[in-house]
C-alpha cells in the first residue's frame, strides 16, 4: 500500500512538473495568420456585463498592446471587443464563469474591417465567489493576445510563478 501512495505521489509531482513547463515555438507567428500592428482597443460590453469585466478586460488588453514591439512594418489597426455574454453557473466548489466575445480589428488607415473573431471563454473559482470577474477577464486579455499575436498577454506557468518572476 506504502509503495502505491508513493508512486503515485512521484507520478503526480512529475505530472505537475512537465505541466508548468511552456514552450516556445521556432515561429513566433502561427502559419497562414495575418499579424497586425495593434495599436489601441476599446472594450465595449451591454449594461448587464459586470463593470469590473469590462474594466479588467480593457486594462489588460492595452497592458498586452503597449508590451508589444513590431521589428517590421505590418497593417495597424484597433481592435474593438464586444462582450455579448457573461455568466457563471455554480457547481460543487465554486463558481464556473463564462463569457462570449466579439472582436473586430479595423485598419487605422482606411476604417473598414479587416479582421473578426469570435470566442467562447469560461474560467472556474474556487471558494467564494471573489475574483471571478478578474479570472475571466485575464482569460479573455489571454484570448485576445493569442489570436492578434500580442505580448504581455499569457499568464505565467507554475514554474516561473514560483521562481520569484
Amino acid at each position: 500500500m506504502f509503495r502505491s501512495a508513493c508512486r503515485l505521489l512521484i507520478v503526480a509531482s512529475a505530472a505537475l512538473a512537465l505541466m508548468s513547463f511552456s514552450m516556445k515555438t521556432a515561429d513566433t507567428t502561427r502559419a497562414g495568420g495575418p499579424v497586425y500592428d495593434v495599436r489601441g482597443s476599446f472594450v465595449a460590453a451591454k449594461p448587464d456585463i459586470p463593470a469590473a469585466l469590462v474594466a479588467g478586460t480593457d486594462r489588460r488588453i492595452d497592458a498586452a498592446i503597449r508590451a508589444t514591439v513590431r521589428s517590421m512594418s505590418l497593417p495597424r489597426a484597433i481592435l474593438t471587443v464586444r462582450i455579448t455574454r457573461a455568466g457563471g453557473l455554480p457547481i460543487l466548489f465554486g463558481r464556473r464563469h463564462e463569457a462570449k466575445v466579439t472582436v473586430d480589428a479595423t485598419s487605422v488607415t482606411t476604417g473598414e474591417r479587416i479582421a473578426s473573431a469570435t470566442f467562447t471563454v469560461s474560467t472556474t473559482v474556487f471558494g467564494k465567489d471573489r475574483g471571478g470577474d478578474e479570472a475571466l477577464a485575464a482569460k479573455i486579455a489571454d484570448r485576445v493576445a493569442a489570436e492578434f499575436k500580442l505580448d504581455g498577454g499569457r499568464q505565467s506557468t507554475i514554474a516561473s510563478a514560483l521562481a520569484g518572476r
